[in-house]
């Protein structure tokens, strides 16, 4: 009797720490992720990519990644702050970005991240990730997911934008002697906000002058554009009540990475007059389109971003994992 052939064997998934990879094992998936985020939502990649090629190839950046028949072909990164992890980027080739290996990766990272000490908490936002997700990520009971919209404004179109100042304000461009007062004014705006329940930075005046510490001076949102980030106090109290900041996230491309007016200033046009000031600004920069993210129950904002021309371009998911029980460390 002939002997029956064996059958091949499938090639092997698996997901590792990050810190193992050899240099260079990641640097096919950061050039086909640089490329889509150019494609896709004509952003820049290439100084985050970078960042990330550099601490990976030091073995000094926290996370996983997918390896597939023993090809590198997807990665997460991570950082903690205090009691809170951060899932900073999720990517997968093109080629093998199918919703099981993205729930693979991803749910990972997430087990990682609870059995990390003093981990309270994890929030994660990546755009290019696949929504609605098929199935519930692990830990799923913990998880809280809001919808969010990626809206694009095409800077070379003329829009319904402000015309006037208004005499009520007094109005100033960016500048560091101002990073306390948005500070204050960024944690007073998302007081009871659904935004402060996506990023718990805007809880508070010290977690505020944190997320602006980063959006100045590190690229994961563009290089910050002191000259399109607008700034607006209330002539009547000498408040100030309302903030528009920018970067530039592409030669062509402008982003604005906050917006924001003091609840008691709300509904006056504050916000219309500071978001044209900034997108005045990126096109006279040279940006050709300017793109911005809200949360998808955010009904008035998105109202105002539509009548000025954005309109929305892609839907992603807001995760939050809150409640993680401290991780139990047993000693013999």
């Amino acid at each position: 009797m002939a002997s029956m052939a064996a059958l091949p064997e499938s090639p092997i998934t698996e997901v590792v720490d990050l810190r193992h990879l050899a240099a260079g094992a990641l640097d096919e998936v950061l050039e086909e992720e640089t490329r889509q985020w150019r494609e896709v939502l004509a952003w820049d990649f290439s100084a985050p990519g970078l960042l990330v090629k550099r601490f990976v190839d030091m073995q000094s950046l926290n996370g996983r990644a997918l390896i597939h028949a023993g090809r590198v072909v997807g990665y997460t990164y991570t950082v903690t702050d205090e009691d809170k992890g951060l899932i900073g980027d999720l990517y997968i080739l093109r080629e093998f970005a199918t919703a099981a290996m993205e729930d693979k990766l991803l749910n990972a990272t997430v087990e990682t991240l609870y059995r990390t000490a003093g981990v309270r908490r994890i929030e994660s936002q990546v755009i290019l990730l696949t929504y609605p997700r098929p199935t519930p990520p692990a830990h799923a009971t913990d998880l809280r997911l809001f919808e969010r919209y990626y809206m694009v404004c095409d800077l070379r179109r003329t829009h319904r934008w402000a015309e006037s100042e208004s005499p009520l304000l007094d109005v100033d461009v960016w500048s560091e002697r101002y990073q306390e007062d948005t500070a204050t004014l960024v944690a007073r705006a998302y007081e009871g906000h659904v935004d402060g329940n996506i990023n718990d930075q805007y809880r508070s005046v010290s977690g505020a002058r944190r997320f602006l510490q980063n959006i100045v001076q590190y690229p994961g949102c563009g290089s910050f554009f002191g000259e399109g980030s607008w700034l607006a106090w209330r002539r009547d109290t000498g408040r100030m009540c309302a903030a528009a900041l920018a970067s530039i996230v592409a030669e062509d491309a402008g982003h604005i990475t906050q917006i924001c007016v003091s609840p008691s200033s709300r509904g006056q046009g504050f916000g219309r007059e500071i978001l044209s000031r900034s997108l005045r600004s990126l096109r006279e920069a040279g940006c050709q389109q300017a793109s911005l993210t809200v949360t998808a129950a955010n009904r008035n904002a998105i109202g105002l971003y539509e009548s000025m021309g954005f309109t929305v371009e892609r839907r992603f998911a807001a995760m939050v994992w809150e409640h993680i029980r401290p991780v139990r460390r047993f000693f013999l």
